[in-house]
């Protein structure tokens, strides 16, 4: 098996786990507020989970088609696993949110899963389109290709008007991501929670906040390759100088009203913020395992996350519907709740100690996997 990068497992690990535990209550009213998303403006730590997640896809990504280009692959053969692999996670994507009963008339289209396939190839398009004609400034290209992404994207909420609406800024109900969505999926194909005075108008993982997304993979393919070719700036203090560089220039940018931080529609603001604490949180575990390794042991479970995430993330979303099933005209859910809620007075731990339940049965199952070395690769 090849060496793994064990503080990208680790980071990675500790993106899925938090996607895992916001998303398994045991009861969705009583958890702590920083497990909650913001409701449309702010950062709540909670929001800066997935795009961790797609920071690690980007460090991943880069690794990977490094080691595709040492074995000679030809650009043909690169893109199309970049298309392979952005259909599979698409498709599984799909059967997450339809399972168990796929109703087809309002299965929702947009998720995580597609929102990760979709950066997945803008990116992946990009380097190899880079890789072809700037060979040795890719880096360079994906960074200033990235810079133009945010911008374009707040000349388009702030100074292009939407059909019929006219220029609607960051609204929640017709700004440019809600209008494309609504009308390439339809509303009864967006995500039910996602409404504007109790009506469904936006889908967080939409097409179009896809491309500001892939902006963050772009950091993390950056941030790789520092790594793959030994540059003195893969080290904790540039990395944490760096990630906190960036949060101060996307809270800055919310703080003077220039471009509000907001996930749903992950605005250019919410780009930097969450890339730079991406950036600054792979800096302090690096930190910890070099000069404090036998926090490696505290890790590991991380690790044992990190090195399966797509299958831990499957898993558990295909789960949340079994555990509304009813039993003994209770949820499964709600059995487990009123048990913690019986021996534990404070409603959110109750609630949040039945998420940690969850996390400790599906770590063992990934951890024998880990000790096999089977690593869902899609």
């Amino acid at each position: 098996m090849k060496q793994r990068l064990i503080e990208l497992d680790i980071l990675r690990g500790l993106s899925i786990l938090g996607m895992i535990l916001v998303i398994t209550p045991g009861n969705w009213s009583k958890r702590f507020n920083w497990m909650n998303h913001a409701e449309w403006r702010g950062y709540p730590l909670s929001d800066m989970i997935f795009p961790t997640f797609l920071f690690c896809v980007g460090m991943a990504m880069i690794i990977s088609l490094n080691s595709r280009t040492n074995q000679q692959k030809s650009t043909s053969q690169l893109f199309v696993k970049i298309v392979k692999r952005t259909i599979l996670l698409i498709l599984i994507g799909l059967i997450i949110n339809g399972f168990p009963f796929y109703e087809l008339t309002t299965i929702r289209i947009p998720g995580v899963l597609q929102r990760i396939a979709l950066c997945y190839f803008i990116t992946g398009s990009l380097w190899i389109m880079f890789k072809k004609i700037t060979p040795n400034k890719i880096e360079l290209s994906l960074l200033v290709s990235g810079i133009l992404i945010l911008i374009f994207y707040y000349i388009l909420l702030y100074h292009i008007p939407v059909p019929s609406e006219g220029i609607t800024g960051v609204s929640s109900s017709n700004s440019w991501p809600a209008f494309i969505d609504q009308n390439i999926f339809g509303i009864q194909h967006l995500w039910p929670y996602g409404t504007t005075n109790g009506k469904v108008t936006y889908d967080p993982e939409g097409i179009l906040a896809s491309f500001p997304a892939s902006v963050n993979i772009i950091f993390g393919i950056l941030i790789g390759s520092f790594h793959l070719k030994n540059n003195n700036l893969y080290n904790f203090p540039f990395l944490i100088g760096f990630g906190l560089i960036l949060m101060l220039i996307g809270m800055g940018l919310d703080y003077f009203e220039i471009m509000p931080i907001i996930k749903k529609i992950w605005t250019s603001s919410f780009v930097l913020l969450s890339s730079g604490f991406s950036i600054l949180t792979l800096g302090i575990v690096q930190l910890l395992i070099n000069y404090l390794p036998k926090t490696k042991k505290l890790f590991f479970p991380f690790i044992v996350y990190g090195a399966n995430a797509i299958l831990a993330f499957t898993v558990s979303n295909m789960l949340i519907p079994i555990f509304e099933l009813k039993v003994s005209e209770q949820s499964i859910r709600d059995i487990g709740y009123h048990f913690f809620r019986s021996i534990i007075s404070n409603e959110q731990f109750a609630s949040l100690c039945f998420s940690l339940l969850f996390l400790v049965v599906l770590y063992w199952g990934l951890k024998i996997l880990y000790n096999l070395k089977i690593f869902l690769k899609v």
